[in-house]
């Protein structure tokens, strides 16, 4: 299935615009910028396995080979089976694609085969908007300013697929691992109070990536670590240029709240006295904040239609602990 994993990068690239950049992108697929840019239009005007390049399979692998024509005639298909049938078995919808009139004369792949593409998409599908499924840490400047003129810096546990911010924190871009600390502490207590509002949960975390300030030695250690015993979930560190505020404008776009936030003012060295106005100390930034963030959070439950679990899935809390103690 190796072929499939790498044409979920081509996915995530051009479904989740924003979470990669080109360079990001390009090396988890084993390609030159240039190269990756010339596979995703090949891509987008033919999204089979032939036109993914270098990404199709090596010699000397083991393994089905995938005849490309196949796969795209499935997933012409599949998508629909699995959001209709979407409480049915995983048996039961590999019979109704082998029984499907669109693939009928078509040479399916092994039982095993479509019974993973099968449990993929029903993955795929469950998690779009259910939280925990692939969070992310990302810090970003807003409104509230500190004494000396600078932005407060907002660092929360950006949930990507269902938008919502499961914890925050206020800190310094030069001390990320602090603040993201104290955020996944937040998070923590938030799912564990008493009254927390019912979420519809994910069954698991696929992956989690932190948007790195400019403590990444520290950062790195915290990876080794992770690397060396790991709890599930796929850790990246993101340590591109432009990087702050990457996941709030995915979820909030230019404000949470009404608090308006600033990407590009993020980390920047000569941000000292960007502005004139009141002087908010971390303890009155974080009342300001945590009202704006609520209003977010309300204003996404109630767009929300997904349903899930009614507890967050023991790694999403195992992983929010490594967080909040490294």
């Amino acid at each position: 299935m190796k072929t499939l994993d790498r044409i979920l990068v081509l996915r995530r690239w051009t479904e989740e615009p924003g979470e990669l950049t080109p360079a990001e992108a390009a090396q988890k697929a084993g390609a030159a910028v240039s190269r990756f840019y010339e596979i995703v239009n090949a891509w987008k005007a033919d999204p089979s396995i032939g036109s993914v390049g270098t990404f199709g399979k090596k010699p000397g692998r083991t393994g089905e080979r995938l005849d490309g024509e196949v796969v795209n005639a499935i997933q012409s298909v599949l998508p629909r089976l699995v959001s209709r049938y979407k409480d049915g078995k995983v048996a039961f919808i590999v019979e109704l694609l082998s029984r499907e009139p669109a693939l009928q004369g078509v040479s399916l792949p092994h039982l095993n085969t479509l019974r993973k593409m099968v449990e993929r998409e029903k993955r795929r599908l469950r998690a779009e908007e259910q939280v925990g499924s692939r969070p992310g840490f990302d810090a970003v400047g807003c409104d509230l300013l500190r004494e000396d003129g600078t932005h407060h810096v907002v660092f929360g546990v950006v949930d990507r697929t269902s938008r919502l911010i499961l914890g925050f924190s206020v800190g310094r871009i030069e001390d990320s691992l602090a603040a993201y600390r104290r955020a996944a502490r937040d998070a923590l207590d938030r799912i564990g109070r008493r009254d927390a509002q019912a979420l519809p949960w994910s069954d698991g975390t696929t992956r989690v990536d932190v948007i790195v300030g400019e403590d990444a030695q520290a950062w790195a250690a915290v990876h080794a670590a992770y690397v060396a015993d790991p709890i599930g979930p796929v850790f990246e560190l993101v340590e591109a240029p432009r990087r702050f505020g990457r996941y709030f404008k995915i979820v909030a776009g230019t404000k949470l709240g009404g608090m308006k936030i600033w990407p590009g003012r993020t980390g920047v060295k000569d941000d000292a006295a960007v502005s004139e106005g009141d002087a908010y100390t971390n303890e009155a930034a974080t009342t300001a904040i945590e009202i704006e963030i609520a209003r977010h959070n309300a204003q996404v439950m109630a767009e929300s239609t997904a349903t899930g679990s009614p507890r967050p899935a023991p790694e999403t809390v195992r992983i929010l602990e490594f967080f909040a103690r490294a």
